[in-house]
């Protein structure tokens, strides 16, 4: 199976024996060995997810790499996390995504309480964190991040809300439901109307970045 090394803080090598890995389009910077590369559409996915992705604006541009040898990754001087998915769910925002390989089952779903038309209106709304990729099996996921990735620890006593625009991705037993309040943005005018946030509940960890996009 191929192996992933943080290399360091903003760069990954992913070691390939004969397997496949798939990155987002431009990231390979470097690599060794006999490795072929081509552009992926599917990368794990139906057609049907692939379908939703078009509509939610969850899509991105894959590339893979085939052979052996090593592949480094970066992208934009972005930090990388390496998180391992051991047969549960991942779900991580698209902008996000670095690298993941073929044990991965890619998807889309729907993150908050509410589908349809008025789910995808908050979802432009906000900008993100709405609709969200996900990933199945048991491997790695490599994500990026504005400064070290931090994950939140969520508890049945505890729960986390998260503004859409920080949040990266979560693992584990929990639920999400989109909540509405008033923040110091709107109190500025940097916002208008409603301030929409995600609700994790259950027990599971929630990842975000340091900074707002």
């Amino acid at each position: 199976m191929p192996a992933y090394q943080q290399i360091n803080e903003k760069m990954i090598e992913v070691k390939l024996n004969n397997e496949e890995v798939f990155a987002r389009k431009g990231a390979m910077i470097s690599y060794q060995g006999d490795v072929a590369f081509s552009r992926s559409f599917l990368a794990g996915q139906g057609v049907e997810s692939l379908a939703m992705r078009a509509a939610t604006s969850e899509g991105y541009s894959l590339m893979m790499a085939k052979g052996r040898g090593s592949v480094y990754y970066a992208h934009d001087g972005l930090f990388v996390t390496i998180i391992p998915v051991r047969g549960e769910t991942l779900y991580v925002e698209s902008d996000n995504v670095l690298a993941f390989d073929a044990r991965m089952t890619a998807g889309t779903m729907f993150l908050g309480n509410q589908g349809g038309i008025q789910g995808m209106a908050r979802g432009a709304v906000s900008g993100q964190g709405l609709f969200t990729s996900t990933f199945q099996g048991t491997g790695e996921v490599a994500i990026l991040s504005d400064g070290n990735a931090i994950g939140l620890p969520v508890t049945h006593e505890v729960p986390v809300c998260v503004d859409p625009q920080a949040y990266i991705g979560h693992t584990g037993q929990l639920s999400s439901t989109i909540v509405t309040d008033l923040n110091w943005k709107t109190f500025v005018g940097q916002a208008s109307g409603e301030s929409y946030q995600v609700k994790f509940s259950g027990q599971g960890t929630v990842y975000i970045q340091a900074s707002e996009r």
